[in-house]
């Protein structure tokens, strides 16, 4: 199962993969191992368990192997988030589901906000990783874990067409166990678009009401 996962993952990130404005690097641990260590310190990146990690902990945390790989994301050329996708075989989640040949897990995390949000960019953010994962990757299945506490991430979740199956209990926290496929993910993007409003009025109450600050994504452990 792991030499598939790699050969199906690892070999598609020889050169920068581009989608709407998100550019997708491997991660440079010798180039962002200290801009990742700020991220993690974060409150919000509680939902990690890295807080307080030396740089030599985080980088063999961090450290690509044949079932794991960890790519920067850049917007506006600027580095935004960090994604872990890995194989949901060799990991613990595997331990609580029958996993399937192109199942793919992901973790994410936003950097800090910086000056003024941007309406609806953690949204663009996890459209993007669900693009790569089942489009541009071809998995079958997008495998997500969020722990239970992290409220924030929930709805969006829901928005890009993760589906919760049932409540797990890993070794460092009660989470979800999610599963978002490419049926599920034109699902939720054809309800999104009957939920749109018809007119202006509509549409600036429904922006005022479901404005998502990028920081509202910030971890989906």
């Amino acid at each position: 199962m792991a030499r598939h996962w790699s050969r199906h993952c690892l070999a598609s990130f020889s050169k920068p993969i581009v989608i709407n404005e998100f550019v997708f690097k491997p991660l440079n641990l010798p180039q962002h191992l200290a801009m990742l260590q700020s991220w993690f310190n974060q409150d919000y990146a509680r939902f990690w368990g890295m807080q307080g990690m030396s740089l030599d902990a985080l980088a063999q945390a961090l450290a690509p192997s044949e079932h794991k790989v960890a790519l920067i994301g850049e917007w506006q050329a600027k580095s935004l988030f960090m994604v872990e996708l890995y194989d949901p075989a060799q990991d613990e989640v595997g331990e609580h589901y029958a996993v399937e040949r192109l199942d793919c897990g992901m973790h994410l995390i936003l950097a800090p906000l910086e000056g003024k949000p941007v309406h609806g960019l953690s949204g663009q953010v996890m459209q993007a990783i669900a693009e790569l994962i089942l489009d541009k990757l071809a998995f079958k299945r997008m495998v997500v874990e969020p722990d239970q506490q992290n409220h924030k991430i929930h709805r969006l979740n829901s928005q890009v067409g993760i589906r919760y199956q049932k409540t797990i209990q890993l070794r460092s926290k009660a989470a979800f166990l999610g599963f978002c496929s490419a049926q599920s993910r034109q699902l939720a993007q054809k309800t999104s678009a009957l939920l749109m409003p018809r007119t202006a009025t509509q549409a600036t109450q429904v922006t005022h009401a479901t404005a998502v600050n990028p920081i509202t994504l910030q971890v989906t452990r």
